[in-house]
């Protein structure tokens, strides 16, 4: 069975990011960054914005997680560099580095979604700029990229469209929910949950930890619909690309395989996940 979603489940699937925690760049400040973005990124991703520095963690073996290593995390800049349809996303900050592909509308068609590409296509935009930082790093003599956490995220919107009729009905969707309920509580209103499971290889090591985040919303028009946001996080096996783009790939199938088992069979076949 395939380890990758239909193209045609971008009715579902709004967003995928693969990112990368690393030691810290402490002399990459405002000025380099402005650089960083003239000399790699600017002419693909014209939009530049500065956003609040991301906070990322490592996986502990305990269970816990750890902050990534920073010497000045008030100062740390993360800088958003945008394509200009808005579907591609590239975060840079002294110490982790994301690219995202979004679900958005076309501009030539009515109403109509961008596609999802496939697994294949995102890692590789991944890997072409990450190589970008890799060398400029490596050209201004910034320091050696050394990772030291990856990551992997699918964000779904499950809408109630026909398959369930609200919060109460989530029985329909996801599989942990029993669908006997009891005479005495009423119907849910609405929930936040997250669940963990732990990543490990062939041989029983442990790799890494695999997240599901589900919360119920609604838009403007009362329609009810459900947030799934699905990621992989643990530490590559070396320091270099290649050791981040095989804990992705690895990441990539227990989200594929773990979705499988974590929606409903009805569910997958609605949103044609399956």
């Amino acid at each position: 069975m395939s380890v990758d979603f239909d193209r045609s489940s971008t009715t579902a699937l709004v967003e995928v990011a693969l990112s990368v925690g690393f030691e810290e760049f402490h002399r990459m400040l405002r000025y380099e960054l402005d650089d960083l973005w003239d000399q790699k990124y600017a002419e693909h991703f014209p939009t530049d914005e500065e956003k609040a520095p991301h906070k990322p963690f490592i996986e502990e073996p305990d269970g816990g997680l750890a902050a990534l290593p920073s010497a000045s995390p008030i100062t740390n800049i993360r800088r958003w560099f945008s394509s200009e349809d808005g579907s591609g996303l590239v975060q840079v900050q002294r110490n982790w580095f994301a690219r995202n592909w979004r679900a958005t509308l076309e501009t030539t068609s009515n109403g109509a979604v961008t596609p999802y590409p496939g697994y294949a296509s995102v890692r590789s935009d991944f890997a072409e700029s990450l190589q970008g930082l890799i060398d400029f790093v490596g050209d201004t003599d910034l320091g050696e990229f050394k990772p030291l956490q990856c990551e992997i995220s699918y964000r779904f919107q499950l809408r109630a469209e026909g398959l369930w009729d609200g919060p109460g009905g989530l029985d329909q969707v996801v599989r942990m929910f029993s669908a006997d309920r009891g005479s005495y509580l009423p119907d849910l209103e609405a929930m936040r949950i997250i669940t963990q499971y732990p990543m490990s290889d062939g041989t029983g090591k442990r790799r890494g930890r695999l997240y599901a985040r589900i919360e119920t919303g609604a838009g403007e028009d009362g329609s009810d619909f459900l947030i799934l946001t699905i990621f992989a996080r643990g530490t590559p096996d070396g320091h270099r690309s290649e050791d981040v783009y095989a804990f992705q790939d690895e990441g990539q199938q227990w989200i594929v395989n773990g979705l499988r088992e974590f929606l409903t069979p009805d569910a997958l076949d609605w949103y044609n996940l399956g």
